[in-house]
């Protein structure tokens, strides 16, 4: 598993922020074009100084179907671009005044819209959290496993380099403890930190659990919150999480003794899916996953573990978006069992 320095991740978001551009605006101000392009429209945002831009699908359904209340994919798959431009116009003229703010992406083609955001969202951006994440890093000796940068969210995960044995029966597995962080720019999700579990499985891959979030901003805590005092609230969540370390390592030797019967393992996949709100256009990388996980018992049974590892698994292999709610999923399958 390689591990690196936070300022390899410093330097990542000093770069990817070079062609952010933040627009405050009315929304008065604001003309919006519907354009079919292929069998459906797309959208552009007619921006003060700059003229027409593309809106990210995320854009798109922050202004129109949160602030217009119009639904995204019936203006882009259902209307002509005639009768989509006639709804925008309308529902833009009985739309009181509003102050918004719109966050752009200077890209190779020009500007993109990423996010339309009330004028009072509270900037809580990627080197906000940089920084952060490196005093944790500095104080709890962490390195970085992982870290994603991604239209809708930063991602970053810090792991101790020393590992925990979490076997059973004399068969050693190593864990490495750390924290999963992460948050938004564009309103995509609240800052928050997670204790974070990754099995080391092969020389060049592991497996991250993760528990409850330690800590969870939510927008208007941002308000009266300056960076010392994030630093103090983040750092307390972190030692609350170290506390945990040992009833993590029980939780996961405890699932190695669970045995589930299974009559139907895609059927019981659906199930764990539908359990944890979890989505069903995944289940055929969750049954890959399962194969590989799976360690020899017989077709009719499974331990709770290796089920929980099916989800484990298959998260390496999906967006950030997505993979956590799997890790989510497979840290509740172990603690509180399945099918108990």
């Amino acid at each position: 598993m390689k591990l690196f320095d936070v300022s390899e991740v410093v330097e990542a978001v000093e770069i990817d922020d070079r062609r952010k551009l933040d627009v405050p605006c009315k929304l008065r101000q604001l003309k919006i074009a519907a354009k079919a392009v292929g069998e459906r429209n797309e959208f552009a945002l007619d921006v003060p100084d700059l003229g027409p831009c593309p809106m990210d699908g995320w854009a798109a359904t922050q202004l129109l179907q949160k602030r217009l209340k119009i639904p995204v994919d019936f203006l882009a798959d259902r209307c002509s671009e005639n009768l989509a431009q006639q709804i925008i116009d309308h529902f833009l003229l009985v739309e009181p005044p509003r102050a918004l703010l719109v966050r752009l992406r200077d890209t190779d083609e020009g500007h993109r819209v990423r996010a339309v955001l009330p004028a009072s969202f509270v900037r809580f951006d990627n080197r906000d959290f940089v920084d952060i994440a490196g005093d944790v890093a500095d104080e709890y000796k962490l390195e970085v496993e992982q870290y994603r940068i991604t239209d809708l969210g930063f991602y970053c995960r810090l792991l101790s380099p020393e590992s925990v044995d979490a076997g059973a029966r004399g068969v050693p597995d190593p864990h490495h403890f750390g924290f999963f962080f992460r948050s938004s720019e564009v309103g995509y999700g609240v800052p928050e930190a997670h204790l974070t579990v990754v099995r080391q499985v092969c020389s060049n891959g592991a497996l991250g659990i993760a528990d409850e979030p330690l800590m969870r901003l939510h927008a208007s805590s941002l308000h009266s919150l300056d960076r010392q005092r994030l630093v103090e609230q983040f750092r307390a969540g972190l030692n609350d999480g170290l506390r945990r370390c040992d009833r993590v390592i029980d939780v996961i030797r405890g699932s190695r003794e669970k045995v589930v019967k299974v009559e139907d393992i895609d059927r019981e996949f659906r199930a764990i899916h539908r359990a944890h709100g979890l989505s069903l256009r995944n289940l055929e990388i969750v049954r890959a996953a399962f194969r590989r996980e799976s360690n020899g018992l017989s077709s009719k049974e499974a331990t709770v573990f290796e089920l929980a590892g099916a989800l484990n698994r298959a998260a390496q292999c999906l967006p950030s978006e997505d993979a956590m709610n799997y890790e989510t999923a497979a840290w509740r399958m172990m603690a509180d069992g399945w099918r108990n």
